[in-house]
Order: C-alpha cells, then structure tokens, then sequence
C-alpha cells in the first residue's frame, strides 16, 4: 500500500510540474551588448599617505581603463582620467598621474592641474620623496628629477633607463656625440649625482650587488657574451676574468649572504639542432633537453677584490642566500627519478642542506613535510617535519622541537620572538627560552596574517620566509570555512579592532594609509557590484563607491544552495543562481558548469562580459532566461570520471525537486578537466540536451603517457598523484583508466556537443577535442568543433573569447530554447545524416 501511495504521488508531481509553462527564449544580443558595456570591473584601490583620498582603477568592456580619485569625506568629488600609464600620490594633497604621454600633477585641495608633455615614464621613490620623470625621444630622453612638491632637484640628459634598488638609485645614460654609455648614481636625496662607471660598450644592465660587499654590478654586451665589472661606490671598476663564461647571454643577480662575493646566475640559450633526426635517451630526466631550445647555467660567487670565482655544486639545485653569515641552502638533485615531475605531488623527502660558502661544509638539515621557514638574518631555520615543527640554530647547528604541530603558522619578528597562528588564536614564543604566550582568540575558525613580508627561496614553494617588519600593527584574516566566510581585524599593541566584521562578501583588495588609521577594501557579491568602502578609527565602514549603478537588475538575482551527497558519502553543495525576473510559476532550462569545488568562489559579482577566457558568463546566460548551477564534485576511489557522474546525478535528483526547473532542457558545460568531467558524464548520462567541452582530455589512457608541452614532460604524474587523483599508474591500475576513460563510451553519447580547443594549447593536446570529435562525428552523433587559431588553453585574445562566449549562448538556445534561426548551428543540425 505504501508503494502504491508513493507511485501516485509521482505520477501528480509530474502532472503538475508539466503543466507549468515553459518559457521561450530570451535571448536578446542588443540588449546583452548594451549590458555588458555599461559594467564597469573596480580592480584596485590605493590611499593617499593620510587616508583622505583613495585612487582606484576600473575596466570596461570596450572602453578604455579609467583612474578615479576620490576624496572619502567628500566621495562626490573626483577626478577621472583614460589611458593611464602611471601614477603616485606624491604627497598628502598631490598626486601625479601619467596618462597618453602628458604629466599631469594635479592639486587634490584646489583641483588645479600642471602638465607636463612628452613623458614616456614616471616613477615615485617614496623613501626620498623623489619624482622621476624621464621624457622621451623629442626630449632628448632627458631625466628630471622633483621633490614631493613637484621643485625640480636636477636634470639628466639623454637617459636609456634607471634602476632602483633596496639603497640607490642608479641612473643609465649614453652620450650620442662620443658614444659613451655612462652610469651615474643619485646622491644627497636626488640632487647631486656620481659617475660610477664610463664605456662604448652597450649596455645590458646595472644594479646594486645585493651583498655586504657593497657597490654595484655593471654588465655590457659583446659579441663573445657579456662581460660584467664589480663597481664600487668611489668608481673603482674590478672586471670578471673567466674564460668560461663566454657565450653567456644573460646574468641575473642573486642576494649573496657571503659578505666577500656576488652572486652571479649565468645563463645562455643553445638553438635547437636542426638535423635530419632527434635522438632522445630514456635515461634523461628532463625531456626539456630535446623538445625546446637548451639552457645552461652557470652559477658562481664571485670575490671580485680577490678574483676568486667559486663554482656551485651542480649536483645541487635551488641555492637560496641565508641571512648574512655565509649559508646558503640548496637541494641534492634526486637522480633517481624517472623524471623531473615524478615528484611534483604527493610527500617525497627531499636532501636540503645548509651549505656555507667560506668553509665549504654541508649539514644536511632534518627532513621536512615540504614546510619551512627561515629567518631572515639567518640565525635559524623553522622547519615542519614528522614530528612537528623544530628550530634548527644555523649557529650550533641543533635542532629543538618548538612544540607546535599541524595547523600552526610560524613568522619571524624583529625581536627574537616567533609570532604563531594557531586555528583562531594568536602566540608569541621567545627564540631561546621557547616559553609560549597566548596573545589573544579571534571570533574565526582559523586566522592568517594579512600580506606578510616574503623571501621566496629556490628550494620549494613552502619553504620560505615570513616575517613581520614590525608587530605592533598587525592585519588578520579569520576565516570560516564552512560558511565560507571571513572577517578582517586590526591587532595594535595587544588590542584587536575589528576593521571588517564576519561577511559572505568577497573581499578583494585591503589596504591602510600610512598610519594604519585609514582602511580600504573592495568587496563584492553574487548580486552585489564592486563597492570601495573606507573606515577610519573612530567611524563604521562607508561606502565611497559604488560601481554598475546603471545595472537595473543589481541586488535582484537570487541564489539557492542544494544539499546532496558526494562521491565519498559526504554532504556537499551547489549553487543555483536565478534570473533577476524570475517567475516561479514558469520553467526554465538549467545550464550547470562543472569543476571540483565552486563553492568558494560563489560570492562574485556575476559582471556580464563577452570577454570569457573560457566562454561562459553566468551573467549572459541568466539574462537569457536560463537557471545556471555550479556544484560541486568530489572524489573517491572508483576514479574522477564516475565520481563526477555520481556527484552530478545526485544534485540533478535534487534540482528536479524543484517544479520551475525544466529536467527535460538541461546543459552542461565545462573547459580543461571540466571538460574531462563533461566528456564522461555526456558518454554516461542521457539527463542532458546538450554539452560544451572545451580544451579538454577525451583519452586519459592515452594522455597519461602522452606529452605535455607545458611542462616538457609526460602527463602520468598529474594523473596517478593529481588532478585526476588514480593512485596509480595504468600498470597497477589499468581497470579505473578504462572505467574512466571518456572515448571508451563516447559513441554512447547522444545529446549535440560543441567542442573548442586553442590549436595553440601546450596543456591539452589539441587532439584530444578532435578524438572525440571523430568518435561522434564516425557515429552520425550531432557534433561541431571550433578550432580558435593560434590560442592556448584558456583564450587569451579578445575577439577569440567574443566569438566563443556568443557562440555558446546560441548553442544553449538552440537546444534548450529551440530557437533554430542560427546558420552556423544549422549547417549541422538540418538534414544531418
């Protein structure tokens, strides 16, 4: 009896849900161009010193950018300029701003504005209140230089360039009449300056040593290479003398931490051999050596008042300055892998060593989790290992446990203390006695520090350096994971004030004026445009702008989440947006785009633009009358194709509960390895009416061991450890590739597909989209393919991501719409086969 009261109960849901109207196709190219050309994108915001003017820059779709200065107790005045190159604020009520070659400085009080033409570049030494302005070729290319109230200091005639360091500023010169190049340094804040260095050589590059040896590092080019000299500060000039060195091409400078030598990174490119064959060795490493031009690299210490020349071990890689006593760290190349990625996912151990440059010794320093972090002066090194993080002291060479575990962030201070994140608390832990102090609880699941400063190392992406320059002001970011929610805080000796309370918002873009008194953000919504808000000490946040105010649908698109259950059992989201008009009553088709997890990145604002690097616009297709649904997807055991297929068949038994969905006009879309996913699902579901798939792998068996242009190396390692997550190889799991390989069952697939690929891409193999084409197309299935010229994986030209973001909105209505007046669709759809 059950049964049957439950079979009836179906039987009316569907009655009912069938009489409900269905709508016809919106879709309206005016009225979609005149949208998108009134957006506008706010993509940064910047204070003036003391917080009372704020500058940001906003994108248009066929317009050019814009600069706005606003000032935040008055945000009706501003002043709005096109086609800026640049610009400054130079002092409290001045600001400088470089727009189609004029200077323009322009009086924030009064409005007043003094120009200044033919300038090719401007740039704002905050340190010395210094203004460069270096014009171009009709004014002999001169420099000149003003204070922060725009008083000229000096002048510099015929300037090739200038380079700013962390003490100097050196200034490039060439004297046409002579043809000597020349290199001055700036003196007594900007109005003298010092002949460093003369030569008929040209140039390649000037700049400071980056070592306790002091003075400067000039390069000139030759026909044999470049010969480079160690210049001190009183115009002594020592050249390089090594042999070896000819043919080199380029030369980076690298921080030394050997007070005595520079350290230099040489670097010259071999052409590849054109020859009648290419021999390639399966011991190689790195497939690099024979699918592009070959690098070599050279790099040494060089002790240029001594001549000595101190060659790297090239068995070791990543050598990364520490502090200021000679160490450096570096990495044991591991030889015993296939290839050079064979690691890049997954925990392998890695040999790092403290090296140090004046005795030659190594210590091989505690294996790590891939985490470190090392204090900037280079007394000692935090390091996360098994056990949890240890201080390994660079002086006596031990380590100690910090009695910290996972979930803890470390970062340096000034004063021999560590400053710890723990979940949503703060620390402090004194460096020698290792006493801990907890500071404060923030109302947050977990915190991060907000913009740390960072020394990046050559040794691996998380090993590094954090630090704080001073800890008395300190930004925090709580997040919520969960709700995926977050809230800014403001730490001031000890005491925590909330700058930006708990928000589903996204926040962009955070700064502070100089005194940590003023703040700015950028927050956005699914349905709230880009808005700058200000606050100071003593006020709640205002808004001083508010972007898309000609946007009459703004605040009206609703989102709901549906709750269904992933590829593990576990609950999991998605998010379905719907149309500012949106009528209960009626059906609409659904179109979902697929990747992993969305659900982070649901609170942007959904800005309506033909200039889709991957086609779809949730904005386009909402105006179009169309429900459009991100869910999310996860992953278990049986593989990323089934998984993905059961993840979307649950949030469709889902979406079908609700009556104004239309089950029977569903899309699915999806680009890279979501157009893995909406391979497989369209070759294993017949819940869809049609599919996108861009870019996108058709036969993981062969891409697997196939190529990758990208990277110069085969693909195995990103299917058997990650993105495609098979725990394994083909060998030791040959099943879970046939089960997930989409070309396997692509005759199965009866819905229209369209297909686009860049015939440009490194990443996927163009031929991936054409297999799957051929398969459809060999099969009489309704297939068409777009093939953009010389574009790479995701389109980067403009007229390329117009032409595709159109052409998926006719596909979707043609086939969720029926709106058959389409030529190019047409030329496959009528009378096919």
């Amino acid at each position: 009896m059950k049964l049957v009261q439950q079979l009836v109960c179906v039987i009316l849901f569907v009655l009912l849900t069938s009489t409900l109207p269905r709508l016809q196709a919106q879709h309206n190219m005016d009225h979609l161009k005149q949208l998108t050309e009134s957006a506008e994108e706010v993509m940064s915001v910047y204070p003036s010193p003391d917080g009372r003017y704020a500058a940001f820059n906003t994108a248009y779709e066929s317009k050019p950018k814009t600069l706005t200065i606003i000032e935040t107790k008055a945000p009706f005045r501003k002043i709005v300029r096109e086609k800026v190159n640049g610009y400054y604020f130079i002092s409290p009520d001045r600001a400088a701003v470089l727009t189609a070659g004029v200077l323009q400085i322009i009086d924030l009080k009064s409005g007043s504005v003094t120009e200044k033409k033919d300038v090719s570049r401007i740039e704002y030494m905050k340190k010395d209140g210094l203004l460069l302005v270096h014009s171009n070729s009709g004014q002999s290319n001169k420099m000149e230089i003003y204070d922060s109230n725009f008083k000229p200091v000096q002048q510099i005639e015929s300037v090739i360039r200038w380079a700013t360091g962390n003490n100097s500023v050196l200034v490039l010169t060439k004297d046409i009449l002579n043809g000597e190049n020349h290199v001055y340094e700036l003196t007594d804040q900007g109005k003298s300056r010092v002949k460093l260095w003369s030569s008929k050589q040209e140039f390649y590059d000037a700049v400071e040593s980056d070592s306790d040896l002091g003075g400067f590092v000039v390069t000139t080019k030759t026909s044999t290479g470049l010969r480079v000299y160690w210049v001190r500060r009183d115009a002594q000039a020592i050249e390089l003398k090594d042999d070896g060195l000819q043919g080199f091409s380029n030369l980076k400078i690298n921080p030394s931490s050997d007070g005595a030598a520079v350290y230099l990174r040489f670097q010259k490119v071999k052409p590849k051999e054109n020859s009648v064959v290419d021999i390639w060795y399966g011991k190689e490493q790195n497939l690099r050596n024979y699918t592009t031009e070959q690098n070599t690299i050279r790099e040494v210490l060089w002790y240029p008042e001594s001549g000595k020349i101190l060659d790297f071990d090239q068995n070791f890689t990543g050598y990364t300055a520490i502090g200021k006593n000679n160490l450096f760290l570096k990495m044991r190349i591991d030889k015993s892998m296939v290839d050079v990625h064979d690691d890049q996912f997954g925990f392998h151990k890695k040999e790092i060593y403290l090296w140090n440059s004046k005795t030659g010794k190594d210590v091989l320093l505690p294996f790590d989790d891939g985490h470190m972090n090392f204090d900037p002066l280079g007394k000692s090194l935090l390091i996360k290992t098994g056990e949890g993080w240890v201080k390994f002291d660079t002086g006596n060479l031990t380590s100690t446990n910090m009695g910290w575990g996972d979930g803890s962030s470390p970062y340096y201070t000034s004063n021999n203390r560590i400053i710890w994140t723990f979940k949503n608390e703060i620390w402090e832990q004194d460096l020698k006695s290792l006493k801990k102090k907890k500071l404060m609880t923030v109302e947050a699941e977990e915190i991060e520090m907000y913009k740390p400063q960072v020394i990046h190392s050559g040794v691996g992406v998380y090993r590094l350096s954090e630090y704080l320059e001073q800890d008395k002001n300190l930004i925090l970011v709580g997040k919520n994971s969960k709700a995926l929610t977050s809230s800014y805080v403001f730490l001031n000796k000890n005491q925590l004030k909330t700058v930006i309370p708990e928000t589903s918002d996204r926040i962009q873009v955070f700064g502070a004026d100089t005194d940590y008194r003023s703040f700015f953000w950028i927050e956005d919504n699914y349905n709230k445009a880009f808005t700058i808000r200000y606050k100071n000490d003593s006020k709640n946040a205002v808004a001083i702008y508010k972007s898309n105010s000609a946007d009459s649908q703004l605040g009206l698109i609703k989102k709901v989440a549906l709750k269904y259950r992933g590829a593990n059992n576990e609950e999991i989201e998605a998010s379905l947006y719907l149309p500012a008009n949106f009528d209960p009553a009626k059906k609409y088709p659904v179109v979902l785009s697929v990747y992993e997890k969305q659900q982070r990145f649901m609170n942007k604002f959904l800005i309506p633009t033909f200039k889709n690097n991957r086609g779809i616009n949730p904005r386009l297709l909402l105006e179009s009358g169309y429900l459009v649904m991100f869910p999310d997807i996860t992953y278990g055991d049986r593989g990323p194709g089934l998984s993905a297929l059961l993840c979307i068949d649950n949030v469709l038994d889902e979406l079908q509960k609700f009556s104004y969905a239309d089950m029977s006009k569903v899309g699915m879309i999806g680009q890279s390895f979501g157009g893995y996913e909406t391979n497989f699902i369209a070759s294993h579901s017949n819940r869809f009416s049609a599919f996108v798939s861009g870019n996108s792998v058709s036969d993981i068996v062969h891409t697997s061991y196939a190529l990758n242009y990208n990277f110069n190396s085969p693909d195995y390692w990103r299917y058997e450890e990650g993105q495609f997550r098979m725990k394994g190889s083909f060998v030791n799991q040959r099943q879970k590739y046939l089960d997930n390989n989409p070309i396997y069952a692509a005759s199965n697939i009866n819905a229209p597909m369209l297909l686009w690929a860049g015939t440009a891409d490194t990443n996927v193999d163009p031929q991936e989209s054409i297999s799957i084409f051929n398969v459809l197309r060999k099969y009489r299935k309704p297939v068409v393919l777009l093939n953009y010229r010389n574009e790479n994986h995701s389109l980067g030209k403009v007229p390329a991501q117009k032409d595709l973001s159109i052409r998926i909105l006719e596909w979707f209505d043609y086939h969720l719409y029926e709106k058959k007046d389409v030529d190019w669709i047409n030329k496959q759809m009528k009378d096919a086969f």
